[in-house]
Order: structure tokens, then sequence, then C-alpha cells
């Protein structure tokens, strides 16, 4: 098969499987009933394929998460391969889609040459370097292996990234390795870690201050975190048909703020304040502790009258571990930071009452 030819098939191929692969592999976060009656766009749920999300994530497993790593060239797998249909069901759903393609006014040329050898590939053996030909969709082997198809990642913003696994489907048996070619880009316990890490949610930065609203040059605004909010929190990635799995722990490890200008002094100096053993920050501000340095917080020095509301922010850092159905436990993914942003305005008094 020349270059062309093969190109144009891969594409025509994911023209063909968009409704059914888009959608088997778009992730649930949870198992849903298997049902011979299920439709075409369902069929993952009855095979086992695909993977599905539970725990902190967002939304139904297809959108980011809120938390966002600190290491810039740190990227979750944009697209991959994994199980997809049993040979029956494959042949039904993949069949009538190519054939419904080529019977599409226009298909002839390069696209319908491709369309007759990929449905030759599966029907009558046709093959070609490193994807042996099928008889009959491999039926008969149906219940001993899985077709495997690439898989899109849904949150992958970049197009052309998402579309790099652009092989056709291919046979893996039961228990055995995907093919080497596909090694790199076959789905394995730390890619379920990073998509679970990519689907993550942990709570909002929402740093308590005192006093709230409008602060005073000279006097201490002080900054907590409450530590029933900011525990541990998990996600999980699953793919049934491997019996693989992958949990992704966040851990907030410290709050760091930054006043939104140099005109001030910042408790304790640089601004990075630890979580103490229940995950919270700082001291809650008490009556009386106007005069008094915070563990954690700020003291303005200028007023913010001529130049506008600071910009305060507050960053929680959280530090992200994965164990895995191999074996693997606490290895480390890049840090995480989840900030929040607020205007502040500082005035200057001679003398405050609080």
């Amino acid at each position: 098969m020349t270059g062309k030819l093969r190109a144009g098939l891969s594409l025509l191929l994911a023209a063909c499987l968009l409704l059914v692969c888009e959608d088997a592999y778009a992730g649930r976060t949870k198992d849903q009933e298997t049902d011979a009656g299920a439709d075409e766009q369902e069929i993952w749920a009855r095979t086992g394929g695909g993977i599905t999300y539970s725990g902190a994530v967002k939304d139904d497993g297809q959108a980011p998460g809120n938390l966002t790593p600190t290491a810039s060239d740190w990227e979750p797998p944009p697209c991959w391969y994994a199980p997809y249909l049993g040979a029956k069901d494959f042949k039904r759903v993949t069949k009538k889609s190519i054939e419904g393609q080529m019977t599409t006014p226009g298909m002839t040329g390069h696209a319908g040459s491709a369309l007759k050898q990929l449905l030759d590939h599966y029907e009558d053996g046709y093959s070609w370097p490193n994807h042996p030909g099928f008889k009959d969709w491999n039926v008969e082997n149906d219940g001993e292996g899985m077709f495997w198809a690439g898989v899109p990642n849904p949150a992958e913003e970049d197009v052309l990234a998402r579309g790099e696994c652009s092989e056709v489907p291919f046979w893996v048996d039961n228990q055995e390795p995907p093919p080497d070619w596909a090694q790199g880009e076959a789905i394995e316990p730390r890619m379920l870690a990073e998509l679970a890490y990519e689907r993550m949610i942990v709570p909002d930065t929402a740093a308590e201050l005192r006093p709230a609203g409008e602060q005073v040059v000279n006097l201490p605004t002080w900054v907590w975190l409450d530590g029933e909010q900011f525990q541990p929190v998990t996600a999980e990635a699953r793919v049934p048909a491997l019996n693989m799995w992958a949990r992704t722990t966040a851990t907030p490890v410290s709050l760091t703020i930054d006043p939104g200008t140099d005109d001030a002094e910042l408790h304790p100096g640089g601004g990075e304040c630890a979580m103490d053993g229940d995950g919270g920050v700082g001291t809650p501000y008490r009556k009386g502790d106007a005069g008094k340095v915070p563990p954690c917080g700020v003291t303005y020095l200028r007023s913010s009258e001529s130049t506008g509301p600071y910009d305060f922010t507050a960053s929680v850092t959280w530090r992200v571990t994965w164990s895995a159905s191999d074996g693997t436990t606490d290895e480390l993914l890049p840090t995480g930071i989840i900030e929040a942003t607020q205007e502040l305005d500082v005035r200057e008094i001679q003398s405050v009452v609080r």
C-alpha cells in the first residue's frame, strides 16, 4: 500500500468511526449497565472498553480539572491506543460504517480505493506491514481478544496531537501486549495516572483575610485556610477490559501569598506558609491580635490610593503522587497549583481600632 493511499485510508477510517470511537472513549464517571440492546454508541460498556473515571474528577471525565502543573514541559497523553471492541461487535459497527461511506456520492479515486482495501483488510485477509489481515473480521476468535483503536484525548486542545494515534484498529489477544510499534502509545498505568491528574478537581483557594475587605498601611493582614477543606483528594482512571487502573492523589503542602506590590512585608519572608498537620494554614485572627505579627500574612507599607487596588493572590501548592494496578506506589507527578486573586484596597490612617 502506498503512503498516500494508507494516509487516505487512515483519514477515512477516522471519519467512519468518529461517532462510535469518540463517544466510546469520552470517559464515564462510573460503569454503566451492560445491556444486549445497547446502541452502537454504548457498545464500549458491554465490551468493557474505554476509560472510566471516578473520584475527584471534572464533570464526566472529558474536561480538564482546575489543578495546574508547575512543570511547563509536562503534558498528559494527547491520544493513546486502547481496547475498543470484540470481533463480533467490531464487525457489526465498522462494516456498517465503511459500507455507508462507500455508497456516499463522489466516493471515488483514492478515497474509494482506500475504503475497499480497508474492507478487504478485515474480511479477506488483505495485509500491509505491521498489519496482518483478517478473515471475516476475526469473528472465529471472538472472546479471545479485542480490537484496539486510537483514542483522542477529549481534553487535548491541539487537534493535530489528538489525531496522532491514527493507525487502523488492530487485534490483540487476551493477556498479550499490543504490537511493538504501538508500545509507546498503548494505554498503560502511568498514562492513566496522568489522565486522572488532568481531570482532577481540588478545592478552590479561598483564603480567609482579616481585616476583611479594606486593609490598612502598617497593620498586618492575617491570612489562613480552613483545614477541613484542604485535605488530600484522589482521582482514579480505569480500563475495565484490561483490569488496569491508576489512582492519583493530590495533597496540599503550602500556601504562597503574593501581595500584588513590592511595597509590602510578607510573613513569613518569601510568602510561603506551610500546611499544618490538619491541612490548615496560618492561624485565624482573634480579637486582640491587631498588633501581632501573623504566622501567615502580609503588612502593606503603602496605600493603594494612587495606584488602584492591589491584586492579592493566594496559591495552594499540591504534591501529586500515583499508585497503580502494576504495583507502582507513591510515584511523583509534577506539583500542582491552584490560585485565586482578589483586589485589596489599602488605606493610610493615623490610628485604627479593631
